[in-house]
């Protein structure tokens, strides 16, 4: 059985593909001496916050190479977690889906703490300072991968779990209204300050911090 979410994941990455499609025909028609206008203005200026943004966290030659990534995932997660207001299921309220996206920052964090060790110096870090620390060593590094799976999962499933315990409940108040009792008169009032809340600003808080996380994480490696 297909889950719901599969039908929001793919209207999203279709909805992105075009969107960048077009972006970049858009940029290709551009001259040197020509001011970005319109879309082409706001890929520019998307592009140049979220570079400063790896580059701050991250410094300048490891911020460039993470830069294309870290601005993906976030345009990405926060497709997903607003997508509720169009009535489909969000795509980070299912657990695979967030799970995969922190497989992806794992992974990138292992490469960077492989390449600032080497191979070797990897494992070693395992059994420092004794070797019976292997074990906390070793819930140390997946913590991250369970920590940044399970609080965008969290969070989102919560919004979406409080909206349909909101509509339930106002759907029942207003069945106590004469006349028009078979509509949600309530909620149409109540509801949309809650949307604003989970499905705007809850979205993109929660992908600005999958970000942040990353970034920070993968600079510690890097760091050390």
């Amino acid at each position: 059985m297909i889950q719901v979410e599969v039908y929001s994941i793919v209207l999203i990455t279709i909805i992105l593909s075009l969107t960048f499609v077009v972006i970049g025909k858009t940029m290709r028609t551009l001259t040197l001496n020509e001011k970005p206008k319109g879309i082409a203005l706001g890929a520019v200026l998307y592009v140049q916050t979220l570079s400063n943004f790896t580059i701050q966290n991250m410094g300048e030659k490891h911020g460039k190479r993470m830069a294309g990534y870290i601005g993906s995932v976030f345009i990405y997660i926060l497709i997903a977690n607003m997508f509720g207001l169009t009535g489909l299921q969000a795509p980070t309220s299912n657990y695979s889906v967030t799970l995969v996206l922190a497989i992806i920052t794992f992974c990138l964090i292992q490469h960077a703490k492989i390449d600032a060790n080497g191979f070797k110096g990897y494992l070693k870090g395992f059994f420092e300072p004794f070797f019976p620390f292997v074990i906390p060593n070793f819930f140390g590094t997946v913590a991250p991968l369970i920590s940044l799976s399970l609080r965008l999962f969290g969070n989102v499933l919560s919004g979406t779990v409080i909206m349909t315990l909101l509509y339930t409940f106002t759907g029942w108040l207003s069945s106590f209204i004469p006349l028009i009792g078979g509509f949600n008169f309530v909620g149409v009032i109540v509801a949309p300050v809650l949307h604003l809340y989970f499905d705007m600003f809850s979205a993109f808080l929660q992908a600005f911090i999958f970000i942040s996380l990353t970034s920070i994480l993968i600079a510690v490696e890097y760091q050390d």
